[in-house]
Order: structure tokens, then C-alpha cells, then sequence
């Protein structure tokens, strides 16, 4: 029996030493025309060995390649479809006996692979041949064996250096891969799998690690917990929570994401935005939950170009530009990092100048809003502060609504200047003009801070009504203003004209009738009401019915504003009333000075109308009459032009003759009137 056992065991060890040292014997070209020959007959394609082949059975399965080259399909663009320097892979075979799979190897050195589909769908991976069915027959087969498989473990497992191309004649695209490297491990299906690796795309380097938990719920369709990162200096990003890879893509986990700037970002992408200031840093973090093309942020953190935000957001990438929804609380949004085209904030007018030959104006500084076409988006927000130029709105709510360049927001809650109101605005952006609207009805305004920093004008204070609808289109902030129209109301109450003292003017009538008066410093004149309807038409507003109630004065008017070129051009016609009685809104009696308000608002011409006053004589001499008492008899006479008569009882002028005296003059009569 020993001997017996002797001569198996010596058989044994002389098959073994065969299966070793055949493939040492038999000729390398041999091993390269039945490789070439196989790949030529499942593919229809020619494989090209340049290099040495090396082979082994034993105790595991190896080749080594080099220099190999598998041709492209006839239409392609590139002569090959895959090359490289060379190729090593070993599997262990006494594993396979127990239902496993070892990798001890699989390593390509220098590869370069080319993807390519061409206009009808085709790609350059599907290999037109006879036997095309049969290895999806195998494929099928394998499938349903999969299950068979106990146990898979990797040993080295990379990539090194490689080069890779896609292109689709189809859509256009078109992408290109350098330097990339990739390594495995898998120790076995219940131990964790890792992955790690880095390439160049678009001159930008990038790198990744990936690792699974549970490698074998993963393979069998199931969720298993991951990490994930991706690092480049365009944009960077972490997740950690859990993946479902078949069927549809699943997972739910914490991100991280962090973009240095958007702008840039879309530059590398392939998709540049227009020349401008915004669209920079850009940070996320929050809990991730992703199904298929639908994903959404919950206890999200946003950062965005200086602007923080709390809450939730849901994307949908379905349709044609990306969807968000959500609900954000949002510590302040400046609107004007995406006014201006040129890189800078849009300048601000300087506080009290107007155009006219200030410094301020209007920006000619252009304004694109197609970035409003990158995304479409249905939130709410609530923001503690909105900025638009230099108008400051406070703590506001608003849903914002965008579809396709046009962004409509409902502004329902509005804290402006001590005042509250609500209204919309509307930036179109579809077509190659911008186009503004607003409408917006607010009360309780501090009127002062508002126009400053709406129109760089300080003269006017007190509280104010404001309602109003607008629009205009334009490229620039200036042409939009030349091109504005729409209606409004305005009303004021307990303030002050600052610049000027109509009272004093008044008395100062005759003085300045060519010149006009002196206005500024710190003159002022002040009103317990204010206000008046107006309409726009191509950047001109037009009021009619401009009312001013205040002590001594009552003031009605009527005249334009030229936006564009920032000057007035009105007729007032203050009233010096006699008596307080009317400052509620009764009749004043009083001397009407119509006066004529002209030139840069900022720095307006006050001059009397004396004609029309005079010819309003009626008026002055009931006013004189209850200025001056009977006195003013003597001086309205003398106005329009008669003799002056003694009073009754007075006892006629002793001497011999009575003196001759010179007729008085209307405006000596005013003049006398007003102590000059």
C-alpha cells in the first residue's frame, strides 16, 4: 500500500511540474496568433502584440502583455480604440473550486482608451459581428450563476498613468482624461472596499477615495454604508451615509460641498457665464437624500457670495435646466452683486448729487441678467435684509420664482425706512434686453434715507405713503431709467423742505425776480402734509395736483421730473396765508407768489412769477386787507393806483395847501407791504 501511495503522489507531482514547465517550451508567437485569432473572432477587430507574452497555470492563472493594441471601429476618429504598455493579471486557480474568485493581479500600465458614439447611436465598444449574440448568451448566463460566487478578493488592482477620451457625435460632447491612476483593494466581500486615485481633466488634477462597508450588500442590489470624496481647487466635496448602486441610484447621508467660486466653476465646466461680479464662494452642508434625478437638502447651511441661508432644498435635474425647491431663512441677499457686467459693485451716487453737471447720474455700466436662465427655481425666503443699489430693505418675506431667465418675486412683508408694505418685482432676462418691473405699496417711510439712497436727494424728510407700478428695459441702469413708465401716488406728513424757506421767500418777493432766491444751508420750510399722483412716460413723471399744507403757507403745484438727466422743472404756488386757519386742509386765505422750481434736483433755481401774481389783484388785496387793517387801505389804493382817502373821523391835513404826493406803484405797495 505505501508503495502504491508512492507512485500516485509521484504522479501527482509530475503533472504539476507539466502544467509549470510546458508553457516554458512552447513558443511565445504561438500564445500571440491564438489570442489574436480569438479577439479577432468575438470582436471583428485586430489585436496587435508588440511586445514579449508571458504565461502560467500554476499555482495561478498569469499573462503579461506588452505593447498591445486593440483597433478602433472603421468611422472612428482615432486608429485605436485601446493601447498599452503593457497588461498583468493573475487569478488564483484553487480557489476558483470553491466558489471563489482571487484576483492576484490586474494592473495596466500607460493605458489609452478611446470611447467614441457616432451620430445614429452607434458606439465604438459594440462589435459587429457573427457570433455578436453569443456572448450576450454567455452574459446572460454568467448573470444567472452570479450567485454561485462565495467569495471575491483583490490584490492589486490599478491603473497607472492612463489616458482616456470619450466623444459624442450625438450631442457634441466631448471629454478628455490624462494621468490617470487608480488602485483597489478588496480583501473580501464582508470586509470594506476601497478605492483611490486621481487624474487631470480640462488642465485641472483631481482626486477621490472611495470606500464601502459592505461590499457584497452592495453587489446584491442592497444599501451599505459609504465615504466618498472629491477634491480639486474648482470644486470640492464629502459624503458619508448610505448607498444603493442597482435598480436606481439611492442614498441618504451628510455632504459637504465646497465651491471657491461658482463663476469659475462653470468656466471649467464647459459653461461660461457672462463678464460680472457674483457667482463666487459657494458652500453646502446638510443631509442628503438622492433618488434617481431627484435630490434634496434637509437642515441645510448655505453660503453663497457673502449671503448665509438655512432650511431645505430639493433639485430635480429631469427637465432641461435644473429645478430647486424649497423654504430658506436667509441673513441678507445684495442684489447688487448681480447688477453690474463689469467685475465692480454699480457705483453709487454720491448723497445730494444728481446729474446736470454733478458727479452722480445714472450707471452706464451694462446689465446682463441671462444667468437667470441657468436654473429654475420656486422658494421662499425670508431675509433679514435686502440690498438693491443703495436702497436698504429690512426684515422681508418673499417667494421668488424663476422659469427660463424670468424671475418674479412677491415681496409679501417688507420693513423699509421705519415703514412696512409689500410688493412685486419682476427681472426678465429671456430675450437680449433686460426688463424691470416693480410695483410696491408702502407706508410710514422715513422719506429722507429712502430718496438719498434711492436717487442720491436729501432735500425732503418726514414720513411717507408710497404706492407706485413701474417698468422699463434697458441694458443699463440709465437706459432702463430713460425708458420707464407706470403711475403712483405719494404722500408725506409732518416734515420739511430742506433748502428752502417759503415764508421767507415770500417776503422777499420783490428782491430776486430775475435772479432768484438764495436756497441751501440750513433753511428749511416745514408741512404738516404732503403729496400728489404722478405718472411716468419714458423716464418723465408728470404730477398735477401737488398739495403742501403747512403753517402760513399752502402750497399747490404742478410740473415734471426728467428722470434721466435728474432735474425739475415745476410750478408751485405757495400761499401766505393770514391767519393758521386751513393747515387742515380748509381754505387759507392769503397772498398767492406762484413760483417757478427749475433745474438739478439736487441743486434746484426757486424764482417769484411776479406777473401772474399781480395780475391775481383781487387775491393780494384781500390779503393786505387783513394784514394791515385800515392801514392797508391806504396801500391797496395806493396797488392799484387810486388816492389815498384820511380814515373816517380823521380831521383833513392842516396848511396851506395840501402836499402833493407821488402815486404808489404796485410793487412799492407789495414792498411796503413786506417791510422793504
Amino acid at each position: 500500500m505505501s508503495r502504491l501511495i508512492a507512485i500516485l503522489a509521484g504522479i501527482i507531482v509530475l503533472l504539476v511540474a507539466v502544467v509549470v514547465a510546458v508553457p516554458m517550451f512552447i513558443p511565445a508567437e504561438v500564445y500571440k496568433n491564438q489570442v489574436v485569432a480569438l479577439v479577432k473572432a468575438q470582436t471583428g477587430r485586430d489585436l496587435t502584440i508588440g511586445g514579449d507574452v508571458g504565461l502560467a497555470f500554476f499555482p495561478r492563472l498569469a499573462v503579461k502583455v506588452e505593447n498591445v493594441d486593440l483597433s478602433n471601429a472603421p468611422w472612428a476618429k482615432d486608429k485605436s480604440m485601446a493601447a498599452m504598455k503593457e497588461l498583468r493579471a493573475a487569478i488564483k486557480i484553487m480557489p476558483l473550486f470553491k466558489g471563489e474568485v482571487e484576483i492576484d493581479s490586474f494592473v495596466l500600465v500607460d493605458p489609452v482608451i478611446h470611447l467614441e458614439v457616432k451620430a445614429d447611436g452607434t458606439p465604438n465598444w459594440q462589435f459587429e459581428t457573427k457570433g455578436s449574440a453569443a456572448p450576450a448568451e454567455a452574459q446572460a448566463s454568467g448573470d444567472s450563476s452570479a450567485g454561485s460566487v462565495r467569495q471575491v478578493r483583490l490584490g492589486e488592482v490599478s491603473i497607472k498613468n492612463g489616458i482616456a477620451t470619450y466623444r459624442n457625435a450625438q450631442n457634441g460632447s466631448a471629454l478628455a482624461f490624462e494621468s490617470v491612476n487608480l488602485d483597489l483593494s478588496l480583501p473580501g466581500l464582508d470586509d470594506p472596499f476601497t478605492a483611490g486615485g486621481g487624474l487631470v481633466w480640462n488642465s485641472e488634477p483631481l482626486s477621490f477615495t472611495f470606500k464601502a462597508d459592505r461590499p457584497r450588500a452592495l453587489t446584491e442590489g442592497g444599501p451599505t454604508p459609504v465615504e466618498f470624496s472629491f477634491r480639486s481647487t474648482k470644486i470640492s466635496t464629502t459624503y458619508k451615509g448610505s448607498f444603493q448602486a442597482f435598480d436606481s441610484v439611492k442614498f441618504t447621508g451628510g455632504v459637504d460641498l465646497n465651491v471657491p467660486s461658482v463663476r469659475a466653476l462653470a468656466q471649467w465646466l464647459g459653461s461660461p457665464m457672462p463678464a460680472g461680479n457674483g457667482f463666487g464662494p459657494l458652500t453646502v452642508h446638510g443631509e442628503v437624500i438622492g433618488a434617481g434625478e431627484s435630490y434634496s437638502f434637509n437642515n441645510a447651511k448655505i453660503s453663497f457670495d457673502g449671503m448665509n441661508a438655512t432650511g431645505k432644498l430639493a433639485v430635480s435635474t429631469a427637465g432641461t435646466r435644473p429645478m430647486l425647491r424649497g423654504n430658506l431663512a436667509i441673513d441678507k441677499i445684495d442684489a447688487n452683486t448681480y447688477l453690474a457686467a463689469d467685475g465692480k459693485p454699480a457705483p453709487a451716487a454720491p448723497a445730494g448729487s444728481g446729474s446736470g453737471g454733478a458727479s452722480g447720474g445714472w450707471s452706464n455700466s451694462p446689465i446682463d441678467l441671462s444667468g437667470l436662465k441657468a436654473v429654475d427655481a420656486d422658494i421662499a425666503l425670508s431675509t433679514g435684509e435686502l440690498l438693491v443699489q443703495q436702497i436698504k430693505i429690512g426684515a422681508s418675506a418673499l417667494n421668488l420664482n424663476l422659469s427660463n431667465g424670468l424671475l418674479n418675486v412677491a415681496l409679501n412683508k417688507i420693513a423699509l425706512y421705519e415703514g412696512a408694505g409689500s410688493g412685486t418685482l419682476s427681472l426678465n432676462g429671456r430675450g437680449s434686453v433686460p426688463q424691470i418691473e416693480a410695483a410696491f405699496k408702502v407706508a410710514g417711510v422715513a422719506a429722507q434715507p429712502l430718496l438719498r439712497d434711492a436717487a442720491g436727494f436729501e432735500r425732503l424728510s418726514g414720513l411717507s405713503a408710497i404706492s407706485f407700478a413701474v417698468s422699463g428695459t434697458g441694458r443699463s441702469q440709465r437706459e432702463i431709467i430713460g425708458t420707464l413708465g407706470g403711475k403712483g401716488d405719494i404722500n408725506f406728513t409732518n416734515g420739511a423742505i430742506k433748502g428752502v424757506n417759503l415764508a421767507q421767500l415770500m417776503r422777499t418777493v420783490f428782491t430776486a425776480p430775475a435772479t432768484g432766491w438764495q436756497t441751501g444751508g440750513s433753511q428749511s420750510t416745514d408741512f404738516s402734509e404732503m403729496g400728489g399722483s404722478f405718472t411716468i412716460t419714458k423716464g418723465i413723471l408728470t404730477n398735477k395736483d401737488l398739495k403742501l399744507l403747512s403753517p402760513l403757507i399752502r402750497v399747490a403745484g404742478s410740473g415734471t421730473v426728467d428722470l434721466p438727466n435728474q432735474t425739475v422743472n415745476y410750478r408751485v404756488e405757495p400761499k401766505l396765508a393770514a391767519t393758521l386757519e386751513g393747515q387742515g386742509g380748509g381754505a387759507a386765505q392769503g397772498i398767492e407768489v406762484p413760483v417757478i422750481v427749475e433745474g438739478p434736483w439736487a441743486n434746484p433755481r426757486f424764482r417769484p412769477d411776479l406777473a401772474s401774481m399781480l395780475q391775481n389783484s383781487g387775491q393780494t388785496i384781500e390779503t393786505i386787507k387783513n394784514l394791515k387793517g385800515d392801514g392797508g387801505k391806504a396801500l391797496l389804493e395806493g396797488l392799484l393806483g387810486g388816492s389815498s382817502k384820511p380814515a373816517t373821523g380823521e380831521a383833513p391835513a392842516t396848511g396851506d395847501a395840501p402836499a402833493k404826493t407821488t402815486p404808489q406803484t404796485p410793487e412799492d405797495a407789495l414792498k411796503s407791504l413786506f417791510g422793504r
